[in-house]
C-alpha cells in the first residue's frame, strides 16, 4: 500500500493527531472508516463498508464512559465482548496484555480508547 494523503488532507478527514507538532501522527481508526476507504460508484454514491469493530468498540466505550480506563479494566472488557465470529468470552493473548499495558503506561497508567 502507498499513502499519499496530505496532511491538510488527513486533517479534513479528522484523521491527523498534532498533539505533537514535531510528530503528527495518523489516527488510525478515523482513517480507516473515512471516506477514503469507500468504493466510489459513481458520481451520485459511494460503497462504504461498516466495519464490524465499530459495534464493539461502541460497546467498549459505553462501558468505560470515558476517554482513559485502567488498562486491566479494559481487558476485562474487552474478553467479554461478543462478536459475529468470535464468541465470549474471548481470550486474549499474553502479547495483546502486554501491548495494552505499554500503551497505558505510555499515557500515565490508563489506556487511552481514542487517540
Amino acid at each position: 500500500w502507498r499513502f499519499e494523503e496530505s496532511i491538510d488532507y488527513l486533517r479534513v478527514l479528522g484523521a491527523l493527531d498534532e498533539s505533537d507538532p514535531a510528530g503528527p501522527q495518523v489516527i488510525v481508526p478515523n482513517y480507516v472508516i473515512s471516506r477514503t476507504n469507500c468504493l466510489e460508484s459513481s458520481g451520485v454514491y459511494a460503497m462504504c463498508c461498516r466495519s464490524a469493530c465499530e459495534d464493539l468498540m461502541g460497546q467498549l466505550e459505553t462501558s468505560i464512559g470515558g476517554a482513559m480506563a485502567d488498562a486491566a479494566v479494559i481487558a476485562e472488557l474487552i474478553t467479554k465482548l461478543p462478536s459475529a465470529t468470535v464468541s465470549a468470552p474471548r481470550e486474549l493473548s499474553n502479547e495483546l496484555y502486554e501491548r495494552l499495558n505499554h500503551v497505558a503506561a505510555s499515557n500515565g497508567g490508563g489506556g487511552a480508547l481514542h487517540r
